[in-house]
């Protein structure tokens, strides 16, 4: 298997809004991936803070999926040479498993991850693009993220993107807040909403899609308003949230800078891939912005206090990708020889052990040896 990665470790938000793959291209963009030369199966994992390809097939694929990475970000092999990593074999099973349990995360741990791989992953199951091997890969992934979040800290103090996003709002120095919350229908939204929820004095502003004007509340504390109409409660509002995917701003500066009428402090967050706040404005007087990039300061403490789940983590990881190569090392060799068993039925256990003496290393003979002697 291989893999092509630019992240958070390697690009500005900015360079991975060039490189996110939205939901409506994703199929056309796993079929040019699939019409390179080697490539037999595929999967494409693109969130706010990553877009990585995985691929199985035969030879080197990194020129192609570099190729095909440049076109859809409308740039060159250069530049995305210059924010990929590359990941084979072993190294890019591991890479995987350490992205599906959120170790590779902003926030390490965060929850959002495994179900965004496993949606990626189904989306390319479904398509046809997946065989055995990525099968195989993905679900012990999968599995492996299950584990961890339940056997290690990182899941017991759990930090999202989302949750830092409301701390934000928490801390501002307001008794009684308004929020006014775009995109509370996704998942990053829903959860930020959940967030706001569990506080007291937080009044909620979610604006929805009108549908013949009608409107239905969630909770006595959420007022739902057309989002047509998103201007008309900047006035009123603390702080304004972010977290659509719409491929457009979903506010201005120069239509905030005119519905905002009174001097009083407010704070925009863009939580959004691609950004849905324009940038200018943090430059309007009293406007604090806050965007993806400030989140991964925010995340910093969080994630060094997780540096023991981390390690806790990397123990199982380990395990699991273990039994993982084995099971793609057993599958390699039945696939290339099916009348195995018939070649050695009429092997004795010593003449077997003999081959495997003279075929293995003194470490790996010695394992086999210990094994068949438990």
């Amino acid at each position: 298997m291989e893999c092509i990665s630019i992240s958070h470790k390697t690009a500005k938000s900015m360079e991975r809004q060039r490189c996110f793959i939205p939901k409506e291209r994703t199929e056309d963009f796993l079929r040019e991936i699939m019409a390179l030369d080697g490539v037999e199966q595929c999967v494409v994992l693109s969130t706010c803070n990553r877009t990585e390809i995985y691929v199985q097939g035969e030879g080197n694929r990194f020129k192609g999926l570099e190729a095909v990475m440049a076109e859809a970000s409308s740039s060159d092999g250069e530049w995305i040479r210059s924010l990929a990593r590359r990941y084979q074999g072993r190294k890019a099973l591991g890479h995987l498993f350490r992205v599906v349990c959120g170790m590779e995360s902003m926030v390490i741990g965060e929850d959002e991850i495994l179900g965004q791989a496993r949606d990626a992953y189904m989306y390319a199951k479904e398509a046809g693009y997946t065989g055995y091997e990525l099968n195989s890969v993905f679900q012990a992934a999968l599995t492996c993220a299950k584990r961890v979040k339940t056997q290690t800290m990182i899941s017991k103090t759990s930090v999202s993107v989302a949750t830092l996003a409301a701390n934000e709002i928490f801390r501002l120095p307001v008794q009684h807040k308004t929020v006014l919350l775009m995109g509370s229908s996704g998942q990053m939204g829903g959860i930020i909403l959940k967030d706001l929820l569990s506080q007291e004095n937080i009044r909620i502003i979610t604006t929805v899609r009108s549908h013949n004007g009608r409107y239905q509340s969630l909770d006595p504390r959420v007022e739902n308003v057309d989002y047509r109409n998103r201007y008309d409660y900047l006035e009123e509002a603390d702080a304004v949230v972010s977290a659509t995917s719409s491929p457009h701003y979903t506010l201005t500066a120069g239509r905030v800078r005119e519905a905002v009428g009174t001097s009083k402090a407010r704070l925009f967050l863009d939580i959004s891939m691609p950004p849905d706040l324009d940038a200018e404005i943090a430059a309007i007087e009293n406007c604090r912005l806050v965007s993806l990039d400030d989140i991964n300061r925010l995340a910093e403490e969080n994630n060094r206090l997780k540096q023991q789940a981390i390690m806790d983590a990397e123990e199982i990881l380990s395990e699991e990708l273990e039994k993982l190569c084995k099971v793609l090392a057993f599958h390699r060799f039945i696939e290339k020889d099916s009348r195995w068993k018939e070649r050695y039925q009429e092997y004795s256990a010593e003449k077997l052990i003999y081959k495997l003496r003279d075929g293995l290393d003194s470490a790996s003979f010695e394992a086999v040896l210990d094994v068949l002697m438990q």
